[in-house]
């Protein structure tokens, strides 16, 4: 099964060719108290945008907000949640999307990620585990070479920083209190799961 981050930020399968459809940023600052903030910041193809529905699926191949109502609604919709600022341009092939987003607690994020977020504390000691992307099958051969020729550009690119020295991550490097990882899109589709665990 397909979930969360997925449906928030990433595509699947066009029907038209073309590459370097998205590129995507996320920045995480988690704070002891719970509570943290988001920034995202991302940039989609205009060809991208007009495209409404995927074969496969029947949802959103562009599942990500797109314009400053799109966040205000999500935000709405998430009581924890608050949008501090956000920014649009664009040029002849691209539009260019920032927004700046804080969260009460972790509850709240994953609500706003459509995602599974586990923790536990003990003491100033935490651990998060992040369900990003769960599958019941692997993706057939055709449609990993379809990803591979289409999103072999397109990138997605976590941060985060949490609130003391990272003592582990399954993904990523660590440097003191931050986690980045970046990844390319359909490296994604090649493992069974994407389950994120760190530990500080």
């Amino acid at each position: 099964m397909k979930s969360g981050l997925l449906r928030l930020c990433i595509l699947l399968i066009f029907t038209v060719a073309f590459s370097s459809c998205l590129s995507l940023n996320s920045s995480v600052n988690h704070q002891r108290s719970g509570a943290g903030s988001l920034n995202l910041d991302y940039r989609l193809n205009k060809k991208a945008v007009g495209i409404q529905k995927d074969s496969v699926t029947g949802s959103n191949l562009i599942p990500l907000p797109l314009n400053e109502t799109d966040f205000q609604q999500i935000s709405s919709a998430v009581p924890g949640i608050t949008l501090r600022s956000f920014s649009e341009t664009e040029d002849s092939d691209y539009v260019y999307i920032t927004a700046a987003l804080d969260y009460q607690s972790l509850d709240d994020l994953a609500r706003l990620l459509g995602i599974s977020i586990d923790y536990e504390y003990e003491g100033t000691r935490g651990t998060m585990t992040l369900r990003i992307y769960e599958s019941d099958s692997p993706v057939d051969s055709n449609t990993m070479a379809v990803l591979d020729s289409v999103f072999a550009d397109d990138s997605l690119e976590f941060e985060f920083t949490l609130p003391a020295a990272v003592d582990s991550s399954n993904y990523g490097t660590i440097n003191g209190r931050t986690v980045s990882y970046k990844v390319n899109l359909p490296d994604i589709y090649r493992q069974d799961d994407f389950i994120w665990t760190m530990e500080w």
